[in-house]
């Protein structure tokens, strides 16, 4: 349990996870209109993820003192695809929406790491269906690389990149004093990245530096239920999302031939943030 509390602790503020929440209430704002939010996720991966991030990190400790087998510097390289696929992390969120027509939105957010575009549009309305709905479509791309080093020290991820596309489908309701929502969350990733292992050298050992690549894709599939309450324009929300990814990467060590990795976990993802609607 250690290192898996001080792999969480280290990326506490580095906004590497992909952001699975939405804060947003089901329905767009009027025509001419904003709505808005601030707020922080806290991505906790678990399964698979989490046992070969906590193994990289007592293989990296290892490393310090004597040689790594071929099979601990894979398992190492492995770390850190984990790592790069959905560390456990606290990621920062400002997005904003505008009601372009009539039902229809355009809106950006920034996750950290990433830039996501994305629009709305509202098939029902509580005033005259009794429920609110919304579906929508959204693509991210990452334009900063993370530090993986902070959790192994001695991998580090370079030339990575990155997309995603989302569909957010929600039904809810809203008042003067409060919203509530929830739906499907469904978000598909591919990702490409190198991979350095930078082996220390100590008595004995000359160290020695090993390069791999890590591609692959990941699909998202779980669902999502939200409150806040406030008054009016502002709102305090919370929002809970589970998902499973079902992810497929394929790990290249330079030399030698490459090494499917299944990366199936589950995600645990809540996420708290203020509202607005203008």
């Amino acid at each position: 349990m250690l290192p898996r509390a001080l792999a969480l602790l280290a990326l506490w503020t580095c906004g590497c996870a992909p952001a699975l929440s939405t804060l947003q209430p089901a329905h767009v704002a009027e025509k001419g209109h904003v709505q808005a939010e601030l707020g922080l996720d806290i991505s906790i991966p678990t399964g698979t993820l989490a046992s070969l991030v906590d193994a990289g990190v007592v293989l990296a400790d290892v490393a310090e003192s004597r040689e790594l087998s071929e099979g601990e510097r894979q398992m190492l390289f492995e770390a850190g695809g984990a790592l790069a696929l959905n560390p456990p992390s606290v990621t920062p969120h400002l997005g904003i929406g505008y009601t372009a027509l009539d039902r229809w939105e355009l809106n950006l957010r920034y996750t950290g790491s990433a830039f996501r575009l994305g629009t709305r549009y509202q098939l029902l309305k509580s005033d005259k269906d009794g429920v609110d709905l919304t579906a929508g479509a959204g693509v991210g791309r990452y334009v900063m690389e993370f530090p993986v080093g902070s959790i192994l020290g001695i991998v580090e991820l370079e030339d990575f990149t990155r997309w995603q596309i989302d569909l957010p489908i929600q039904i809810g309701k809203a008042g003067t004093w409060y919203r509530v929502w929830g739906g499907p969350r469904l978000m598909f990733t591919t990702f490409d990245t190198a991979l350095v292992l930078d082996l220390p050298a100590f008595t004995g050992y000359p160290g020695e530096r090993e390069l791999a690549s890590f591609s692959g894709t990941g699909l998202y599939v779980g669902g999502q239920a939200g409150v806040a309450l406030g008054y009016k324009h502002v709102f305090f929300g919370f929002e809970l999302t589970l998902a499973e990814i079902f992810s497929s990467g394929e790990l290249a060590l330079l030399g030698q031939r490459a090494v499917a990795l299944d990366l199936d976990s589950f995600i645990v993802y809540p996420s708290i943030g203020l509202m607005g609607e203008f």
